[in-house]
């Protein structure tokens, strides 16, 4: 069964928003600000993600399958209390991905992301340097996390869960992001021409050995994400 028929044009919303979902399903790709105009895999060459895996996004890309995430209305971000009950919130916005839409209703993928922890912008810039120190997420040594996904779960018609593992200073851990999308501009087409894609997760900082300053900074971190996605060569 091809995803993408000539009838298509002649779906209801509610089969737009069931077409959206497989796609969501497949694979969600953030990269670095350098992969907009070249290989759309260049981050991830050298073994840190399956062959297969930087196979699909090149075929797919081929094919005109491919999504890309705007820097310029997209960011990922997390929060932590510490003493005295106040919040440090700090975000990331070099920031690039792509979605890769599946030639068949019945294919399913994968979930990466990648970020880079030295672009960061915070609501204390005080604190800025403890947290790129090598206390907390020792930006110079590990300039970036990976989070690589296994499955996803629909919960709804427009919200579900993406299940996965995070890579933070070498260390891996599984993460969950509650999801919810958003279609901003539906298009002429069968597939809208911008999506709006937002989630939280929670991890543990003590499970990527950041152990510093445990009666002043809380151990749970939430994880933030809020990205727009419009047609690769747009």
């Amino acid at each position: 069964m091809s995803f993408l028929p000539v009838h298509s044009r002649q779906l209801s919303r509610q089969q737009r928003f069931s077409c959206l979902q497989m796609c969501l399903s497949t694979l969600l790709l953030l990269a670095s600000l350098a992969a907009v105009a070249g290989e759309p895999c260049q981050p991830f060459e050298g073994g840190r993600v399956d062959a297969r895996m930087l196979e699909v996004m090149r075929r797919a890309a081929s094919e005109g399958r491919l999504y890309r995430v705007d820097p310029g209305s997209s960011r990922v971000g997390f929060c932590i209390r510490y003493f005295p009950q106040q919040e440090f919130r700090g975000e990331f916005t070099h920031i690039v991905g792509g979605l890769v839409m599946p030639s068949t209703m019945h294919q399913y993928g994968q979930a990466l992301l990648l970020i880079h922890t030295t672009t960061l912008n915070a609501s204390n810039e005080n604190l800025v340097p403890l947290v790129k120190s090598h206390e907390f997420m020792d930006t110079s040594r590990y300039p970036d996390m990976l989070f690589q996904g296994r499955a996803f779960e629909w919960l709804g018609p427009l919200q579900g869960y993406i299940y996965g593992d995070l890579t933070l200073k070498g260390i891996t851990q599984p993460v969950v992001f509650n999801v919810g999308i958003e279609i901003l501009d539906e298009g002429l087409g069968n597939l809208p021409d911008r999506i709006r894609l937002q989630g939280k997760g929670q991890v543990n900082r003590y499970q990527f050995n950041m152990r510093s300053h445990r009666l002043m900074i809380s151990g749970t971190v939430e994880l933030c994400l809020d990205v727009e996605l419009v047609p690769w060569g747009s």
